[in-house]
């Protein structure tokens, strides 16, 4: 039997793996004798399958190949070729009857060797312990009921998350941050005036109100909507970024919005509150309706509120929620509604002491509240409109201010919210659906009105949450990542009976006693390429064991691992000394045990070898995480191991040393280190092209300059080595990045709209030009020849491309360009890397600089960033 592991790596962590069999004959009758499931690693090796399936039988693992072994080859858990110490074993007792029902094997170690790449993937080989009168069957691959056939459930460990936050404003007078890809709007609450801005992470600020009277914004793709008062009448406007154009949406003057009752939108539909019926009560409520604009036809619809008080609302697809309550002060009874516009109806979801929806696909995210010991508390809560359950995702009670209330947002499998701590703290949190694991994001305890979209998650940081001192933060998630090194050692044995010997070039290390002689040794190795920031998840000492070959011993050995008390010298350690003329304290050798005592007797890491065992010819392993975390951290000097038997006497074995021939059993350690999937690239080579000095080469320069000034063209021609990833097919995203700086606080008569192309040919830094790619070859078209998105020569589709308003003056910050594509095209190998070609669409009265890898300062070089999957 096999399974297709191939979406596990050496990367991945598995904690459990079970086999699942479905028992069901021979039906309704017992057996004379128990039936002893057990589970073995077939020994064959295999190309597309460990067998062929169209010749397998009792006698062949192939068409014209025979098993050594009738009824299969097979290792067992010790690696012992067809053993009996099985990797997972069931008893199915005879006086049982088949019940129809699931019976699991666990396989962990098993598939854990599979993946991790110790042995290659050969399947399972199933067999029972005695093979008479104990005949039973399962359920095979063929059988026809999915729900009953044989099964691999596998737990994979999931790192925590990484998030990386950045400050975006310091201004202190942002408020209800909403994001869509890469773009966040938000309000600017300065001077008593409000406005609505738009920020793209690449760093280009829009200012899209200017009124000072604009609230609620919200965004999907080019399109921004918000509420604004002009002359008395509020309505719904909205500003397409692409074209620079605002519509004014609603024309009655009495549109609503405000936090979580803003307009909202998704592709071409606008939803927003409008007033119906206004009347004063002690809790100034009033009754309003849902206006629906389709900016295709141009069409509203109204669709009625059920209760007098609206909440919030939101839009996916084509469903809107809707949630609404009966007062303004206790918010119940209240009622998530949803409307669907494909059918034009409304469904009554939720009913209860509801608050705050937000909805993503099938998923509607809410905040509930409930009488807990006679207060009132708010949790986070998820129904799936697809099964038409629901889950509670948060329990503290803390998922809402009374005061302030912070809408939960939702993004596939990840909602984010705020809880609030009776200290007057507040925080962001992130539940994610797919392993039920939840994250806290901020640590300032002033974050409050997040909002997510894919990986990216946006909010405000405030001094005091009742006055409008606030500032916008972003948090980019990934999850981290494993690193396997395997490093090499150095060894020597320390012998009793010649206690001044030094045995550093020996082929094999030896611990244990025999005829009153006790054997120990000690191992250095390098761990400089690790420092306090590395984060050790796993740490394995793998020692080979040959000796004595073919024979038991009187007693177990039980091998120790303990950290010796000092530095010694591997040309004069012996078991007297520990460097030249420097004896031990303890002749054998000083150490500290995990405990931190002197001589203690409490190992780093211990494994017993049965004195009944013979050598099996293979590594063993020793956990050995701790104490290489405290070397890596820096608590203790790297002194290595000294490894010894608890006792010693009548049980000596034998490893091979790192001065045996051969590399695929000298002892080694796996360090495994958890990475963030980021990796920047600098070094880059660029070169000027100035149309007016066509010949002159600018490899050297402290700036890149692209547009147009005085009617003379500038262009850039920059490549990174990016040979290190060729082939790889991980890389995500790649995002080239720019420091823009010149001219200094000034602005330009034009817009600098930024492209990014890819050169149809090599070129030579020593001689690119704007004439020339290399010495004495000119550029077909002068000024570059290119290759645009669509594989057109001097086409204009470009990789990538961002517009630097004519009416901003130079920010001295980076600009980020999205060249995942033309990246992914070099990585795989379609194209040759020839680089990148900058120049911007129009080159007239738009010229800037940025800093060019000549520069002088890293921190504004230009950097290519790879976000690995």
């Amino acid at each position: 039997m096999q399974f297709d592991l191939s979406k596990y790596t050496s990367n991945s962590r598995i904690t459990n793996a079970v086999l699942s069999l479905y028992w069901y004959y021979p039906t309704g009758k017992t057996r004379p004798e128990d039936t002893v499931i057990e589970i073995y690693r077939p020994a064959t090796s295999w190309k597309l399958f460990p067998w062929d399936q169209d010749y397998i039988s009792w006698n062949k693992e192939d068409k014209d190949d025979a098993w050594r072994n009738a009824g299969g080859d097979w290792y067992d858990k010790n690696g012992i070729l067809q053993g009996n110490t099985p990797y997972a074993t069931i008893t199915i007792k005879g006086s049982t009857l088949p019940d129809n029902r699931y019976y699991e094997l666990d396989v962990t170690d098993l598939v854990e060797e599979y993946v991790i790449g110790k042995y290659e993937n050969t399947g399972i080989l199933i067999k029972a312990r005695t093979e008479s009168n104990n005949y039973i069957a399962f359920y095979s691959s063929d059988w026809t009921d999915e729900n009953q056939r044989p099964k691999i459930t596998v737990t994979e460990e999931k790192l925590p998350y990484e998030i990386n936050i950045i400050q975006i404003f310091t201004l202190g007078s942002a408020n209800d941050p909403n994001i869509y890809d890469d773009m966040i709007v938000y309000e600017d609450r300065d001077n008593g005036k409000t406005d609505i801005y738009a920020y793209e992470l690449s760093g280009h600020l829009y200012m899209i109100s200017k009124s000072g009277t604009a609230n609620s914004p919200a965004i999907y793709g080019d399109k921004i909507v918000w509420m604004e008062d002009r002359n008395g009448k509020s309505d719904i406007y909205m500003y397409n970024i692409s074209t620079s154009q605002e519509t004014q949406i609603s024309t009655n003057g009495t549109a609503l919005g405000n936090g979580d009752s803003g307009p909202d939108i998704y592709k071409d539909t606008i939803v927003w509150e409008e007033l119906n019926d206004t009347y004063r009560s002690n809790h100034d409520t009033y009754r309003s309706n849902l206006v629906i604009h389709n900016l295709s036809t141009q069409q509203n619809t109204q669709i009625p509120i059920s209760n007098k008080n609206l909440y919030s609302f939101a839009i996916h697809d084509d469903k809107i929620v809707v949630c609404s309550g009966v007062t303004s002060v206790t918010y119940q009874p209240s009622i998530i509604d949803m409307y669907d516009l494909s059918t034009q109806e409304t469904t009554r979801i939720i009913s209860g002491g509801l608050h705050s929806s937000a909805i993503y696909d099938n998923r509607i995210a809410y905040l509930e509240k409930s009488d807990r010991y006679n207060i009132y508390v708010y949790d986070l809560y998820v129904y799936d409109l697809s099964t038409q359950q629901g889950i509670q995702v948060s329990t503290s009670g803390n998922a809402c201010n009374p005061i302030i209330y912070s809408l939960p947002s939702i993004y596939n499998d990840r909602i984010v919210w705020g809880k609030f701590f009776q200290n007057g703290m507040s925080n962001i949190y992130m539940y994610d659906l797919s392993n039920s694991k939840e994250t806290q994001i901020t640590t300032s305890g002033n974050a409050m009105y997040p909002d997510i979209y894919g990986d990216t998650i946006v909010w405000i940081d405030h001094e005091d949450i009742y006055t409008d001192k606030n500032d916008i933060f972003v948090g980019t998630v990934s999850e981290g990542k494993y690193i396997i090194s395997e490093i090499g050692v150095s060894d020597n044995r320390l012998r009793e009976a010649s206690p001044d010997t030094v045995y550093k070039d020996s082929s094999f290390i030896d611990v244990g006693g025999m005829n009153n002689v006790r054997y120990r040794d000690i191992l250095q190795f390098d761990l400089s390429k690790y420092t306090s920031n590395s984060r050790i998840t796993n740490a394995v000492l793998s020692l080979y064991w040959y000796y004595p070959a073919g024979k038991t011993r009187p007693e177990d050995t039980v091998i120790e691992i303990y950290r010796p008390a000092s530095s010694w010298n591997l040309d004069y350690v012996s078991w007297n000394k520990k460097d030249k003329n420097v004896a031990w304290e303890k002749p054998g050798g000083d150490w500290y045990d995990k405990n931190g005592i002197l001589q203690g007797n409490t190992p780093y890491a211990t494994i017993t070898v049965k004195g009944s065992f013979p050598p099996g010819d293979k590594y063993y392993e020793l956990d050995v995480t701790d104490l290489v975390k405290e070397y890596t951290s820096g608590k203790y000097e790297n002194t290595g191991f000294l490894i010894k038997a608890r006792t010693e006497n009548n049980n000596y074995i034998a490893f091979y040393s790192s001065d045996w021939t051969d590399e695929n059993q000298k002892p080694k350690i796996t360090v495994v280190e958890k990475e963030v999937p980021v990796v920047t690239v600098t070094g880059a080579t660029d070169n000027r092209l100035r149309e007016a000095s066509p010949n002159t080469v600018y490899s050297d320069t402290s700036f890149i300059d692209i547009g147009g000034m005085n009617n003379v063209r500038y262009r850039d021609i920059i490549r990174f080595d990016l040979s290190e990833y060729k082939g790889d097919t991980s890389i995500e995203k790649a995002a080239l990045y720019l420091y823009w700086y010149y001219p200094a606080g000034k602005t330009r008569p034009e817009d600098t709209v930024i492209e990014i192309y890819r050169p149809a040919s090599s070129w030579n830094s020593d001689y690119v030009s704007w004439n020339k790619r290399d010495n004495g070859v000119v550029w077909t078209s002068p000024g570059g020849d290119w290759y645009d998105k669509n594989g057109v020569l001097q086409g204009g589709t470009p990789y990538a491309t961002i517009t630097i308003r004519g009416s901003s003056p130079p920010d001295n910050k980076y600009y980020k360009l999205d060249v995942t594509d033309l990246v992914k095209e070099y990585t795989s190998g379609k194209y040759e890397n020839t680089g990148f070609l900058i120049k911007a669409h129009t080159e007239s009265n738009n010229y800037i600089a940025f800093y060019s890898s000549d520069c002088g300062n890293e921190s504004q070089v230009p950097k290519l960033q790879l976000v690995y999957s």
